[in-house]
């Protein structure tokens, strides 16, 4: 069984929806800095920004054919991109050290969700096969390594539906005392929060909305407002 969240490989159409679904756009705003040149730091391990910002380029390029045939104006901002890429390896790392403490690899739906993957998008550049990899991977492998952490720690190792989800919710448990005993942060201007052991979407802390631009863009909750993107540079832009 394939424990995963719905994205995009899934439904391209849903990218936007599902990267920033309830979160509100702000005016431009620098990024605090967590910790020099780290975008996301978990434990003992982090990811750069010059990371996320590759990835998210990469990744980009991926969806680039879907973005422009489904999103308004055929593009969107890049900022949605990069949040959710924050998201995902977020939700890696955690996974990671999560597994090592308890000696477990993730649950078998990991495997079966990259598989499918793999093959959806076998036909790009091996660059941008390996970022929507990673990046649509993220979250498959935090939910099955809990899988494999719950089956441990309970003796069930079945197969049923029942047996995983109970599974998965006792790693949510180990996740969240992990969660309690080590440090995780995640660059402010990354829009991505940690809450009840699950890694999430937050507003933009680090800056309002001053313009009637910005204004327009932070009451919009499903996607982006198109005279929003439309004044956006193409570097902001992912289209």
């Amino acid at each position: 069984m394939i424990l995963t969240r719905q994205r995009p490989s899934r439904r391209p159409a849903t990218l936007v929806g599902l990267a920033l679904a309830g979160l509100a756009l702000t005016g431009c705003g620098a990024s605090l800095g967590i910790h020099p040149g780290s975008a996301v730091v978990v434990g003992d391990r982090t990811a750069s920004m010059q990371h996320v910002d590759s990835t998210s380029s990469l990744y980009c390029k991926a969806y680039l054919p879907t973005i422009q045939q489904q999103s308004s104006g055929g593009s969107i901002p890049m900022r949605y991109i990069r949040q959710f890429v924050a998201a995902s390896m977020t939700e890696r790392l955690i996974g990671e050290q999560l597994a090592e403490q308890y000696g477990v690899t993730p649950a078998s739906g990991y495997a079966q969700h990259q598989a499918q993957v793999q093959q959806q998008f076998s036909q790009l550049p091996q660059d941008q096969l390996n970022a929507v990899l990673d990046v649509e991977g993220g979250d498959p492998y935090l939910q099955n390594v809990q899988v494999a952490v719950g089956q441990q720690l309970t003796g069930n190792s079945g197969e049923a539906t029942a047996d995983i989800k109970h599974a998965q919710q006792r790693g949510l448990v180990a996740t969240q005392d992990w969660l309690n005993a080590h440090t995780v942060a995640v660059d402010p201007a990354l829009g991505v929060a940690i809450k009840d052991g699950k890694v999430t979407g937050v507003r933009d802390q680090t800056s309002y909305p001053v313009s009637a631009l910005a204004v327009s863009g932070a009451q919009n909750t499903g996607q982006a407002d198109p005279s929003y993107t439309a004044a956006l540079t193409p570097s902001q832009l992912c289209g």
